[in-house]
């Protein structure tokens, strides 16, 4: 279950909390790109397997230059 997006006035008091003291035109602006990041965050959450590490599927050898 997800939970509900968090309201203009909550995204105001996280700003506030992490000492960001941004005059009031910029609060729109925030608040519109929270959303972006909030999608981001979900997606970085997302369990993954620990073969998908890049020290697992990262091939070295496949960048060397060609030799002509």
């Amino acid at each position: 279950m997800t939970k509900p997006p968090p309201t203009d006035d909550d995204i105001k008091r996280l700003a506030q909390q992490a000492g960001l003291d941004l005059p009031a035109e910029f609060m729109p602006e925030l608040i519109e790109a929270y959303g972006h990041v909030r999608q981001m965050v979900e997606r970085l959450s997302t369990p993954r397997p620990r073969g998908d590490e890049p020290a697992h599927v990262f091939v070295a050898s496949a960048f060397k230059p060609v030799k002509e």
